[in-house]
């Protein structure tokens, strides 16, 4: 280490750093006494012990700036206190976050002040691992790939080339040892609708099989009649009709082998996208899951809204149940149920459905809607969300889960899910950009 200093993560001058070890150190401190902690805990504590020989004024001076420092990290989030270490090795500076810091001074150092010399403990909690500095992440679809400058995304998926609402990330070529932080910039690009509610989930590739289909169009389930429209996903959509107030079955989808093996267990929230909002109510739906003609899992039921034209089901896992999957695991099928209260006849029309997987998964809750190119931003080390609009920062959505991450493994990809006003048409479009931060334990 050639070099070490403590700042607030974000401020955008070099100034805003001090050096406690390095050339650059200030007058009047003489020394830095550092020892990386090699603790495996996810949170480790170290002390830094400050060697300052300078007169009174310029003693102040230092024990003033630690103390805005540690100030300045309690007050804002945005703004995190930072360890940042030169590493000769990756030839690049290193962050690590710092949860909590104190200064303290060691009995007796106040009487040597007067003499022109003290010695100040900076006793410091940081997270365990060190981050580089944000560098664009290429990305990808059936459109093109290597994109860093913004990638279009659809709100559906279906056999057009760039009609995708996915995009991946070719994790293999970023030689990661630890899972890296990921900021993303959704910019919504679609004319005259401002972005609701956002749905993201992603997950990692292990090996080179391909990415698994988790569009399930509703004309490729068993099941209701199927019709044509140019305003559906694959040009198709199923009407679907029952009688009374028992439990129905509309539609049923077979995974096969492959594709349920590629999901290993992971969880996914479905999302239906209904071709026609919902008309009466209350409306119930539920997903049952078979296997070899059994079944064995039903998933609680939802309420649709009236006017509804997006269902959110509770989330499900495939395959169902801890399986070593050394070899494929066994088709399963995929039922959707409905229920109305009422007696007499009931009809559903339905687009498709994504089984959104949760490594990791975010939603993002609308609050005031993003308007066109407006940009949400949500960035994985500060685990925080806000907006750009016009260039000025404002407060559009509220987040709801874990900070996004790319993982180490083969490829890693991510599906999205938009509402506007008119709620999920399929030629939404929004751009989307990556950044990262790679993480290590050791600097």
């Amino acid at each position: 280490m050639t070099e070490l200093s403590i700042g607030n993560l974000g401020m955008p001058d070099e100034g805003a750093w001090l050096v406690v070890q390095g050339s650059d150190q200030p007058e009047g401190l003489i020394s830095t006494n550092y020892e990386l902690s090699t603790s495996l805990d996810p949170l480790v504590e170290e002390k830094l012990l400050l060697n300052l020989r300078a007169s009174t004024t310029r003693m102040r001076s230092i024990i003033d700036s630690l103390e805005a420092l540690l100030r300045r990290g309690k007050e804002s989030t945005y703004m995190p206190l930072t360890l940042r270490i030169w590493s000769n090795e990756r030839s690049a500076y290193l962050y690590s976050l710092i949860r909590h810091g104190r200064l303290e001074v060691a009995s007796g150092q106040l009487r040597s002040q007067q003499a022109g010399s003290m010695q100040l403990h900076l006793v410091i909690q940081r997270e365990n691992s060190f981050f580089s500095a944000e560098q664009p992440v290429p990305i990808s679809n059936s459109s093109g790939g290597g994109i860093t400058n913004g990638l279009t995304l659809f709100n559906h998926d279906d056999s057009q080339v760039g009609h995708d609402n996915w995009f991946t990330i070719d994790t293999s070529a970023l030689e990661l040892t630890q899972p890296a932080s990921l900021r993303l910039e959704f910019e919504n690009n679609f004319v005259g609708d401002s972005l609701d509610d956002l749905w993201v989930g992603g997950m990692a590739d292990t090996s080179t099989e391909s990415r698994p289909k988790l569009n399930l169009e509703a004309e490729d389930g068993a099941g209701g009649t199927v019709l044509n429209s140019t305003r559906a996903s694959a040009g198709k959509y199923a009407r679907y009709g029952w009688s009374g107030s028992s439990w129905a079955n509309l539609a049923t989808w077979t995974i096969g082998p492959v594709e349920v093996s590629q999901l290993r267990s992971r969880v996914c929230t479905p999302i239906l996208r209904l071709f026609s909002p919902v008309s009466e109510s209350p409306l119930s739906l539920r997903l049952l899951i078979s296997i070899d003609n059994n079944i064995v899992w039903q998933s609680p039921e939802t309420t649709a809204e009236v006017e509804a034209g997006v269902v959110v089901l509770e989330p499900i896992s495939l395959p169902l149940g801890s399986l070593p999957l050394l070899n494929y695991a066994y088709a399963h099928q995929i039922i959707l149920q409905a229920r109305h209260a009422a007696a007499g006849s009931h009809t559903l029309e339905l687009d498709d459905m994504l089984l959104l997987p949760h490594e990791p998964f975010a939603f993002f809750h609308s609050i005031s809607a993003l308007a066109y190119q407006a940009i949400l931003v949500d960035d994985g080390i500060l685990n925080s969300s806000w907006s750009l609009k016009q260039g000025l920062e404002i407060k559009t959505h509220h987040r709801v889960g874990v900070p996004l991450v790319i993982r180490p493994s083969y490829k890693q990809h991510f599906w999205c899910f938009q509402t506007g006003s008119n709620g999920a048409p399929i030629d939404r479009t929004m751009k989307v950009k990556a950044l990262m931060r790679k993480h290590w334990r050791l600097p």
